[in-house]
């Protein structure tokens, strides 16, 4: 016997399945991924078509039977559309999704990387901003979401601050001048930058985006949280060389 459940979500993956249909990755708040079909949705006039493009946020009325999600009806929230108008634009979201999918557990809650993926959709897309802010943004807040919190106190060893403290990626520790590991691949960091961090990680998310960081700072930031990153997953994501490799 099938059951109902209302979620909002956001389809972040997109599969072919037979002639009519679709097999989706929707990321929502309270059930975190889930695998969802939407059946008969390529015919002309389907009712749910709409709802099963990529990128589209929703709430959905799903029915689950034996353990599979079916697209019974839904609402739209908001389509980010534009994005495959602008390559670049497009290639990011397509590294946000990547991400997603490889860190977050299926069928579990993720509310704050939810709204960390739909905040960084929204302002992708509609407010303009610099792809690169928002992929550091992406990067070090999702790390921090999925419980990798940097040592934002001060240095590992001793708590001091100092005007350039080391940033240490592949632990997330912070050294001062006095107690660097040169053994680790480490990255100079300024008040500013560390600052910056420093809200990224703790700040609430109605306020993340509300910071703002020179373009050469930014430039160091965007690299560091890359390779943070890469040493809490152990991934590269082949999006987002991509990506990088647009001009």
């Amino acid at each position: 016997m099938s059951r109902i459940i209302n979620t909002d979500g956001i389809v972040i993956q997109r599969r072919e399945a037979g002639d009519s249909s679709f097999y989706l990755k929707i990321l929502t708040a309270e059930h975190g991924l889930i695998d969802v079909t939407a059946r008969g949705v390529k015919k002309q006039g389907a009712s749910n078509a709409a709802l099963s493009q990529l990128y589209t946020c929703a709430r959905y009325s799903l029915s689950i039977s034996k353990g599979r999600y079916y697209i019974n009806s839904g609402e739209l929230i908001k389509t980010f559309y534009s994005l495959r108008l602008d390559l670049k634009l497009f290639a990011l979201a397509s590294f946000f999704s990547e991400a997603v999918l490889y860190t977050v557990t299926e069928n579990q809650t993720a509310n704050d990387i939810y709204r960390l993926f739909a905040n960084c959709m929204y302002m992708l897309c509609e407010k303009g901003c610099d792809p690169e802010y928002l992929r550091f943004i992406f990067q070090l807040r999702l790390m921090s979401d999925l419980g990798f919190l940097p040592g934002l106190i001060g240095c590992r060893e001793c708590n001091r601050t100092e005007s350039k403290m080391y940033f240490a990626v592949m632990d997330g520790s912070f050294y001062c001048r006095d107690h660097i590991d040169h053994s680790y691949k480490c990255y100079e960091i300024t008040d500013q930058m560390m600052e910056a961090m420093r809200f990224v990680c703790l700040t609430s998310m109605d306020r993340l985006f509300n910071f703002r960081i020179s373009p050469r700072a930014l430039a160091v930031l965007c690299d560091l949280s890359e390779k943070y990153m890469y040493f809490q997953t152990g991934r590269k994501f082949d999006t987002l060389d991509y990506y990088k490799g647009i001009e």
